[in-house]
């Protein structure tokens, strides 16, 4: 009998020590994506709050093309992650799966903040991105191509098309330019030549309007006449194609600034072109935690925590990404010069343009649906005109809403 009773001590002991560490603590995942070297620097975020507070945090890396699909599949399996690194369509698309941070932080020390339906934050902002215009000096310098620095007179689309032509049928380049696949990295043309999307969010939009429809045609003209490469759509990895060093420009964000350390050629960040004006689209990486996760408590203490000034330069200072906390202490270091061009972009893009982009990203599965607008523009076996597919780009935003 005492053996008996020895034995469903320690079988009830263990029930309790299922899914903890030796401190008591529920072990945590994190599931997360890199862009450059922000998983190390999380990395050692994570080590520093198991030494401090006994709680340990399993990084669960995953590419990006494959992370909103796994993202989904482990929240409709019932095993949603306790925290993880989310953007704005992630916030958007699974926004009643993720815990509310109400009084976890202090959410007037942060800008970029997303709020659910009930006006309550869900999620501690990370980083502020930008869309930018990265260039390689080599070949510019090589063929003469002529570029403004901070502070020089901003080129038009018109000037940066005639400049980059230079680079056409040089053994050495594979193509003038190339964008990232994803469509955002287009819509900033829209803001520069003037066209708000919504008009009045949901029912009434400039999606048809003559600017739109030749800012539309202008890309599908840039990869209709190899002035853009299509490869992009081969590789879905602008960045890669970009490191070969046969591209004049690459059209991406400012996490590239760190990515792009070790490039073999020399490369910096220039204006982007302008229209009737400049602008460029604000984006941003999170912090979130899920419901029914079994740990929300746990995970709460450590966005809490991961809020506080010190911990959080940690991480901006370590990447380095636009801190979204206000007074931040952030040394970009070498790169200095390359952030300020980003800082300088947004501001001088007018409010009306973020407000309008904020408008746009709470459109539920936005992100495939421009993402199919710009590949069927760069798709040579496409035959719709740049009017039809933004017909069915509004359509198909405003069917959604309804």
């Amino acid at each position: 009998m005492k053996k008996l009773f020895l034995v469903l001590v320690t079988v009830f002991a263990a029930f309790l020590m299922f899914g903890c560490d030796d401190k008591g603590e529920k072990e945590l995942t994190m599931l997360w994506w890199s862009d450059g070297t922000e998983g190390f620097v999380m990395q050692t975020l994570l080590n520093r709050y198991e030494q401090e507070k006994g709680v340990k945090i399993t990084l669960v890396s995953t590419p990006y093309n494959e992370y909103e699909q796994r993202l989904a599949t482990m929240i409709s399996g019932g095993k949603a992650p306790h925290l993880a690194r989310v953007t704005e369509g992630h916030l958007n698309n699974f926004q009643d799966q993720i815990l509310s941070l109400d009084k976890v932080f202090e959410e007037d020390e942060f800008k970029n903040l997303f709020f659910n339906k009930d006006g309550e934050v869900i999620a501690l902002p990370m980083d502020i991105t930008a869309n930018g215009l990265f260039v390689n000096l080599d070949l510019l310098d090589k063929y003469n191509v002529n570029y403004p620095e901070l502070g020089d007179p901003v080129w038009t689309w018109t000037q940066f098309e005639t400049e980059m032509n230079k680079l056409r049928d040089k053994e050495d380049v594979t193509a003038p330019g190339i964008f990232d696949h994803q469509a955002h990295r287009f819509m900033p043309l829209f803001y520069q030549h003037g066209v708000q999307l919504w008009s009045t969010p949901y029912t009434q939009s400039n999606l048809k309007s003559a600017k739109a429809v030749a800012t539309l045609q202008k890309l599908m003209d840039w990869y209709g006449n190899g002035f853009l490469s299509n490869q992009t759509y081969v590789v879905k990895n602008s960045a890669a194609e970009f490191r070969k060093g046969t591209y004049g420009f690459h059209m991406s964000g400012n996490w590239n600034v760190s990515a792009y350390q070790n490039l073999t050629f020399n490369w910096t960040v220039v204006p982007m072109p302008k229209g009737d004006n400049r602008a460029t689209i604000l984006g941003g990486k999170s912090m979130a935690a899920f419901v029914n996760s079994g740990a929300e408590k746990e995970a709460k203490a450590f966005i809490s925590w991961l809020a506080e000034g010190v911990n959080h330069d940690q991480f901006t200072n370590g990447v380095p990404y636009l801190t979204p906390r206000l007074g931040a202490q952030v040394n970009y270091g070498p790169f200095a010069e390359q952030y300020n061009v980003f800082l300088d972009e947004i501001a001088n893009t007018d409010n009306v343009y973020i407000t309008d982009w904020l408008n746009q990203v709470m459109i539920p599965g936005m992100y495939p649906i421009i993402n199919l607008l710009v590949q069927n523009a760069a798709d040579p076996s496409n035959t719709k005109t740049a009017l039809q597919l933004l017909t069915e780009l509004e359509t198909q935003l405003k069917d959604i809403m309804d």
